[in-house]
């Protein structure tokens, strides 16, 4: 008995280590080291094994317990990013919030469905209007992977709803595609910042206010690429498997060159109210969710509620004997300087793309 408590002491001090680990890509670059930036995609894992070592130490009335437990209350706030309780995902009434505003972030996956499972573009485009519909018409569409003609171009439709005014990282205004901002708002400026990312200015009454619509580098895992993170699942790592590790590790040390030369400007530079909207291609707790909120806040930590995951992924969920080829995250955010107050968050269902939509509602604060 003393030689299975000696070894599950070092088992926790190594897990209690780990927990550790997965939390410290906010101090420490990609470029600086890779390491924490991979690790935590592992703290809700770790988080979970902590949790079941404390109930063990707990079950023999030992007081090793107290090592996970320090650890846990020690990380605690990084719970709230992956789970919430108590917002509200109701729009309110708009007379009663004259300066509100609504955005919809969504990553349409060019109306491919979650793995162009066969379904044509027609219907799939079809269903986001009707998806639009069901969800009040929000007054800004920040959409990313937005096929456009001459695949299925919906403008007319958009511009039927009520969004007259639009801008495409691709396309411009004429013939929008890409990374785009549909919007009910007039649009007063706009700018590329690059082929993913676009900055326009938007006017709500007498405010005006900045919302800035990207699509960060993306991981393109390719099928042989999902099989390696299949394997990797089951314990096993070879050279096709360091490949896939390579590939995330230049995706990441990417975001980290988006951030610096090209959001952190736009963000910190602005003189007005600003939104940041997209798919992050990151998750919450990363060394970018952290630059990034450390000038704005996030919206889901506002008024999200429960678990969220935004990432479809394709057939298959969390559990571990899933048929998933990669696990679900909440990667699709909405982010908003001091000046507004966040007063719901929806993450919809949805089978239009490999990603769901989130809807927002914001209030521009006096």
């Amino acid at each position: 008995m003393k030689v299975f408590r000696i070894i599950l002491l070092v088992f926790n001090i190594l897990a209690a280590l780990g927990l550790v680990a997965t939390t410290l890509a906010r101090l420490i670059a990609p470029s600086d080291n890779i390491l924490p930036s991979v690790a935590v995609y592992g703290f809700l894992p770790m988080l979970a094994l902590n949790i079941l070592l404390v109930i063990v130490w707990l079950c023999m009335g030992r007081w090793e317990a107290l090592i996970s437990v320090g650890i846990i209350l020690l990380r605690i706030s990084y719970v709230g990013y992956f789970f919430q309780i108590g917002g509200t995902s109701e729009v309110p009434p708009a007379e009663e919030h004259p300066a509100m505003v609504t955005l919809l972030s969504y990553n349409l996956h060019n109306f491919g469905g979650k793995d162009f499972e066969g379904v044509s573009s027609a219907e799939h485009a079809d269903a986001f209007l009707q998806l639009l519909d069901e969800n009040g018409q929000p007054d800004i569409l920040c959409l990313q992977e937005y096929a456009g003609a001459p695949k299925r171009d919906i403008t007319d439709s958009l511009k039927a709803r009520g969004y007259s005014h639009r801008y495409g990282s691709r396309g411009g205004s004429e013939s929008p595609s890409g990374t785009v901002v549909f919007s009910k708002l007039p649009i007063t400026y706009v700018k590329n910042i690059d082929q993913q990312k676009i900055l326009v200015e938007l006017q709500k009454g007498k405010r005006t206010f900045r919302v800035c619509c990207v699509h960060m580098d993306s991981y393109q895992f390719t099928l042989d690429n999902r099989d390696d993170i299949d394997e990797m699942r089951h314990g096993k790592l070879d050279s096709k498997s360091r490949r896939t590790l390579t590939k995330a590790k230049e995706t990441v040390l990417c975001h980290e060159k988006e951030w610096k030369e090209l959001l952190r400007p736009v963000v910190t530079g602005s003189k007005v109210p600003m939104l940041l909207a997209g798919d992050m291609n990151d998750i919450p707790g990363s060394w970018l969710y952290c630059q990034i909120t450390d000038y704005l806040d996030d919206t889901y930590c506002d008024e999200g509620s429960g678990f969220c995951t935004t990432f479809a992924g394709g057939s298959g969920n969390l559990l571990p004997f899933g048929h998933n080829w990669l696990p679900q995250f909440r990667i699709d955010m909405v982010f908003h300087s001091k000046e507004f107050e966040t007063l719901s968050y929806h993450r919809i269902k949805s089978d239009i793309s490999d990603h769901y939509p989130v809807l927002v509602a914001l209030e521009i604060k006096k």
